[in-house]
């Protein structure tokens, strides 16, 4: 089984996989005051709660925006599973090329997502995101990452123009 965790600035989305197929997900909220223990109870709870044993894992694979809470829930989810987690970033051997001019900047959520967007569609991909930021990514289907925009989430621009439009 294969564990992925998407840690964002709000909320960390876990996925268990089986193969290609997804068994469970889960969501916590993102917490930088939260110990290791409690990051792998927490993720031990979740597995055993869909009928899974923390033990069945055999790879972690996780993207982090959130440094923060990257290593402690690293070693939580480790003493959790006894797997380490390989992180995706722009310096991870990747199947697309980063066609920007600061690659080093190109978040790991936005990297990950445009993995999975010339998987799963093969073609010229924009690519949308709704978290704590909104993100417009372009992806070529040849794999090459163009770049795009981040703005403010969607509820901080709404509260913004309700504050300040006539």
């Amino acid at each position: 089984m294969l564990l992925t965790l998407d840690i964002g600035n709000s909320e960390i989305t876990a996925g268990l996989f089986d193969g290609d197929a997804l068994q469970a997900h889960w969501r916590l909220t993102t917490n930088p005051g939260r110990t290791p223990d409690e990051w792998g109870s927490a993720i031990g709870g979740f597995l055993i709660q869909a009928g899974h044993s923390p033990n069945e894992i055999r790879a972690v694979c996780l993207a982090s925006v959130t440094p923060a809470v990257t290593q402690s829930v690293v070693e939580g989810v480790a003493r959790s599973t006894g797997c380490t987690g390989v992180a995706v970033d722009s310096r991870s051997p990747l199947p697309i090329r980063l066609d920007v001019d600061e690659p080093l900047s190109v978040g790991a959520d936005r990297i990950v997502n445009a993995l999975a967007a010339v998987e799963l569609y093969r073609s010229d991909t924009i690519v949308v995101d709704f978290g704590t930021a909104t993100t417009f990514d372009c992806v070529t289907a040849e794999g090459r990452f163009l770049g795009g925009v981040i703005m403010p989430c969607l509820r901080k621009a709404a509260v913004h123009l309700r504050g300040h439009a006539a």
